[in-house]
């Protein structure tokens, strides 16, 4: 039984394997082609997207941490004074317990991303703010300004602003290149702030509203 063939004398078969292969050749270069663009513009627009994307992440993970210290301060006050374990309902109880659980980990996730961020902007640091931090001895400047804002909110405001805006190294080709690389990581703890900062707010809409 014979192969029925086009006028080209080529099989159906054939002409689909060719189409087939002239389409997936044409999404592999356009997709080569967005990633190349996509690239030169990250490299292009490095020195005004570091500053304006580890300013927001370096102010969003400071607010959000100190946020969360005052609610565990107000939590614990509120305990302390609001009964014993015997004068609450059983659902008092596991409702704190849950609500407490939730800030604890909140906590611990926003430690575990400020260390993350110190590592992700130390390549754009100036070489003076590097060899400050070294000369602190092991002390975080993190847990300073948390400690002084805790205790005069409204004296250290000025201070918490200048803290959290860095002025960063001069962006060169080599900054460039470490931003290519890292710019992902910053736009993923980006989105986690953003969820984290979400939870708190649901949490205290709840509170309020209850």
């Amino acid at each position: 039984m014979s192969t029925c063939q086009t006028d080209s004398g080529l099989p159906p078969i054939s002409i689909a394997s060719i189409t087939i292969g002239f389409i997936s050749f044409a999404i592999t270069i356009a997709t080569f082609l967005s990633v190349f663009w996509s690239n030169l513009s990250t490299l292009r627009s490095a020195p005004t997207e570091i500053d304006d994307y580890l300013g927001n992440l370096k102010q969003g993970l400071f607010e959000e941490r100190w946020h969360l210290r005052r609610v565990r301060k107000r939590r614990k006050r509120n305990t302390s004074s609001s009964g014993t374990v015997d004068e609450k309902s059983r659902s008092e109880v596991v409702k704190e317990n849950n609500d407490d659980l939730a800030v604890r980990v909140s906590s611990e996730t926003l430690k575990h991303m400020i260390h993350e961020f110190k590592d992700l902007e130390r390549p754009f640091l100036r070489p003076q703010d590097l060899e400050s931090r070294e000369r602190r001895g092991g002390r975080d400047e993190w847990n300073d300004m948390f400690g002084r804002r805790l205790s005069a909110p409204e004296a250290s405001e000025g201070e918490a602003v200048d803290f959290y805006r860095t002025n960063y190294w001069r962006c060169g080709f080599k900054e460039r290149w470490e931003w290519l690389n890292r710019k992902n990581t910053a736009l993923t703890m980006l989105e986690a702030l953003q969820r984290i900062e979400t939870r708190r707010v649901a949490r205290e809409i709840g509170m309020v509203s209850k």
